[in-house]
């Protein structure tokens, strides 16, 4: 193989658009040119393009070429040996041996060329050779990246561009109202029943990756037969889904969760597009309440499922933004404890929880049932809490939740 036949077509004319005949030529060339079969991804890891000949390839290039993008499973590679680092600063081709390294036995090496468009690196060729690549083939893939850099701008331009108006019109139908009706008529929707999942970090992401690869991964997980919309706005990911079976969207939602570490939430069922905005403003909810309560009990639920949590929750916010503190005596207790260095409310909290069983929770405490008995006895002294009354003991089991519900 000759060095510079990428430059020598380059110079004779040699076009490739980024339809889906052009981007199927421009992957030939390539896989011609450097002797080996290659995979197009762009700056987020979804497939462009591939060449033919891949029957010789692993279980990794046949799962990035049905999904369209490389599975999760296989992502954490990239931070092997810092490869997504070394990525992004390189102009030069890199070779990765992933069953060299005991990364990835199954997965063959791969030559690997970042493409640039003005020092921003908007994709990569991935080639699968046997050993490090020549030469030869080292310049074939510098003049193919240069090859292929106009193509995926130009494809990831348009790509955007749709990105964008289609989460225009995602954001309209997450209104409701009149403009929701219209922005429906405009988006590949299923009728029917609707409800809204939303989507966020449990702490802020320095990027928005986690939220676009989640939604496709909602996508991927739901089938293209449910029909659904999705964008990002606000620093959430937002799904707008037709409900036909409330128990897979539930499932599907959990299963997303798993995958991507993020907190869900789904709102209410809703009959159309003009009422869309009550299920955003549950799901939103939903999400606001499992962010407070740092995944404790499940990163992902339902309005349903958590109703009675959210309006405490915003019982709370609504005392605190008036200037009442909704905790009573269990402020003062908590003030107590603060001040002096002592447990009484974490006793009385751990108490409550165990059924009132004084040796159980004792022993969770990990102090003898007569030091819990103690402190019980002096929480009823300091702050008046009365375990005997049924109607105070409701108030302060209230009040307990309520103070996990408020913000830190």
């Amino acid at each position: 193989m000759a060095p510079g036949t990428v430059g020598a077509l380059m110079s004779g004319g040699a076009m490739y658009d980024d339809s889906p005949d052009g981007l199927l030529a421009l992957a030939n060339s390539i896989a011609g040119l450097v002797g080996a079969p290659v995979t197009i991804e762009d700056d987020a890891s979804e497939l462009i393009t591939y060449s033919p000949g891949q029957e010789y390839s692993d279980d990794a290039r046949v799962a990035t070429i049905l999904s369209r993008r490389v599975p999760d499973r296989y992502r954490p590679l990239l931070r092997n040996d810092r490869l997504d680092v070394r990525l992004a600063g390189s102009s030069v081709p890199l070779y990765a041996d992933f069953r060299a390294s005991g990364a990835a036995p199954d997965v063959l090496p791969r030559a690997i060329m970042p493409i640039r468009v003005d020092d921003l690196s908007v994709g990569s060729i991935w080639a699968i050779v046997p050993t490090a690549p020549s030469r030869e083939q080292r310049a074939a893939l510098e003049e193919a990246a240069a090859l292929a850099a106009p193509v995926l701008a130009r494809q990831i331009a348009r790509r955007r561009g749709e990105e964008a108006r289609r989460a225009a019109a995602v954001r309209a139908l997450l209104g409701g109202g009149a403009g929701a009706v219209e922005a429906a008529a405009e988006l590949p929707l299923a009728p029917g029943p609707l409800a809204v999942v939303a989507l966020r970090p449990l702490s802020p992401a320095p990027s928005g990756e986690p939220l676009r690869r989640a939604l496709a991964g909602l996508d991927a997980l739901a089938g293209p037969a449910l029909g659904g919309v999705h964008a990002e706005a606000d620093g959430a990911g937002y799904a707008v889904l037709p409900v036909r079976d409330e128990q897979r969207l539930a499932r599907v939602v959990r299963e997303l969760q798993d995958r991507s570490g993020l907190v869900a939430g789904v709102g209410r069922t809703v009959p159309g597009p003009d009422t869309l905005d009550r299920s955003r403003a549950d799901a939103d909810l939903v999400v606001r309440l499992l962010t407070r309560l740092g995944g404790v009990g499940g990163a992902a639920a339902h309005i349903r499922d958590v109703h009675l949590d959210a309006l405490l929750m915003q019982t709370v916010d609504l005392a605190d933004e008036a200037g009442h503190d909704p905790l009573g005596a269990i402020a003062e207790l908590e003030r107590y404890d603060r001040e002096r260095g002592t447990d009484l409310l974490d006793s009385l909290a751990r108490y409550l929880a165990t059924g009132e069983d004084a040796r159980l929770a004792a022993r969770q405490l990990h102090v003898h049932p007569n030091t819990l008995r103690y402190r019980l006895r002096r929480a009823h002294e300091i702050a008046g809490l009365d375990l005997t009354d049924p109607a105070a003991k409701f108030e302060i089991q209230l009040r307990l939740r309520l103070r996990a519900l408020r913000l830190p």
